[in-house]
């Protein structure tokens, strides 16, 4: 494998597809202004050492691409979408349904009633693993994720999928497309021996590591991927013509479906999280999307978003 990339390299693949990405960027204003509104957000929100991150994070979202691009030289049509345009208006919908929830959520939490009864649950459940003979911060934070994942589950993943089913839609036309498992090893990997450069495992429990990761697939891979890439990307893709002008759109409304967490949990200003909208100093929503794109499934970015400060990096932190 490790040759074949080095083949690559030699015979002018990877200025192949710089040359592409360049011709595409030229060709897709909302990108190339989306590139640069994110540099000067991030530089005015963050200053110097925010817009350096951006920078090297830039390069690193180039980087991806082009791993994903090599290994992905027969990307799959599109999806065959059904009533674009309507099924667009549901998208923005359940858009507006996730912040609803992501705040009534956010704001429970700190309902002391609801609080109580959720803290109950969790030890209830953290009980259960201390029968099995876990040690006590193991099954505290393993019951902590996993009610996360029953929560997200319940609001967001059930429902979305209840969607697809309503308009017509099985497992393929949902994203769940089998192949691509030497890109999404190669993608988690990287993401890992980055998080090592970066010190992410200092002290860590390795096997507790796994287990998170595993709860994570549903607690953000599989319900933020099954919606904005799988039903969100695709719908403006199909409404817009357009796959890069679909990228940045949806990228931009999956940095702005966490605005609710930005203000509530971290207690950031309205004003600051809309501007953080527009920030690059972490473009994941790029790059997952870029990714849904080559492959047409949500799996890899599914499992590698997971991954996401979990067993690894994708891009650098401040």
């Amino acid at each position: 494998m490790v040759v074949n990339y080095i083949s690559s390299l030699l015979d002018g693949k990877v200025l192949n597809i710089l040359l592409h990405f360049y011709k595409r960027l030229k060709e897709t204003p909302l990108l190339l202004g989306y590139i640069i509104v994110g540099l000067a957000v991030t530089f005015g929100i963050r200053g110097f050492q925010g817009f350096a991150v951006a920078l090297k994070n830039l390069l690193l979202l180039l980087i991806w691409a082009l791993i994903i691009r090599i290994m992905t030289e027969d990307s799959p049509a599109p999806v065959k979408v059904k009533n674009p345009k309507l099924e667009l208006c549901v998208g923005f919908t359940f858009f507006v349904y996730n912040l609803i929830i992501a705040v009534l959520v956010h704001n429970y939490v700190k309902n002391a009633s609801f609080a109580s009864k959720v803290h109950s649950f969790g030890e209830f459940m953290r009980d259960i693993f201390l029968f099995y003979n876990l040690n006590y911060k193991t099954a505290t934070v393993i019951s902590g994720n996993l009610m996360n994942a029953i929560i997200v589950t319940i609001l967001i993943t059930i429902p979305m999928i209840l969607i697809y089913v309503l308009m017509g839609y099985k497992f393929r036309g949902m994203g769940f497309n089998r192949g691509h498992w030497k890109l999404t090893f190669v993608l988690i990997a990287l993401s890992v021996l980055l998080g090592i450069y970066e010190g992410l495992y200092k002290k860590a429990d390795y096997k507790l590591l796994i287990v998170v990761y595993f709860i994570h697939i549903f607690i953000n891979g599989l319900p933020e991927e099954l919606f904005y890439r799988g039903f969100l990307l695709s719908r403006l893709e199909a409404v817009l013509n357009n796959s890069l002008n679909a990228l940045v759109i949806s990228s931009i409304l999956f940095s702005a479906g966490h605005i609710p967490s930005r203000v509530i949990q971290y207690n950031s200003s309205i004003w600051y999280a809309l501007l953080d909208v527009f920030s690059l100093e972490q473009p994941t929503g790029l790059i997952w999307g870029y990714l849904y794109l080559r492959t047409r499934s949500i799996i890899p970015g599914m499992l590698w978003h997971a991954s996401f400060t979990i067993l690894g990096l994708i891009f650098l932190g401040l």
